[in-house]
């Protein structure tokens, strides 16, 4: 009973390659208009130091894509469903390419570390055949 558990398929980690249609390089901020930011959800987003609004200055929770040279970021299933939602796929974003067993990506509070690690991300896309 106490043996190494095994994954199927379609349990491995999965990602999204997706690219901007104008935007190279960067940050790309992208609104989720159907999940508005209320009572204690709202104040200012830790990077860009503001609270998102949409196109009505309500608050709502904003999707912050780091662009690569290419336009490309990688996503997760659940990112890929907000922005379908929203209207963002097909008219800015186009999905390129659908990534089994994708790298990690780092998260911290120190820029220079998650960018060098993040760094590693981008040579990794261009080294691997993408399927």
């Amino acid at each position: 009973m106490g043996g190494v558990p095994t994954t199927t398929k379609s349990e491995r980690p999965r990602s999204i390659a997706i690219r901007h249609r104008t935007k190279h390089g960067g940050m790309a901020l992208l609104p989720i208009h159907h999940k508005p930011l209320t009572g204690d959800s709202v104040y200012p987003c830790p990077n860009c130091k503001v609270i998102h609004t949409n196109s009505f200055g309500r608050p709502v929770k904003t999707m912050h894509l780091m662009l690569d040279d290419t336009g490309g970021c990688l996503i997760s299933e659940g990112v890929l469903k907000d922005l379908r939602k929203a209207g963002h796929m097909g008219t800015l974003l186009d999905i390129v390419a659908d990534i089994v067993n994708p790298p990690g990506i780092t998260l911290g509070r120190n820029r220079l570390e998650v960018d060098q690690a993040n760094s590693k991300i981008r040579i990794w896309k261009k080294e691997t055949v993408i399927v």
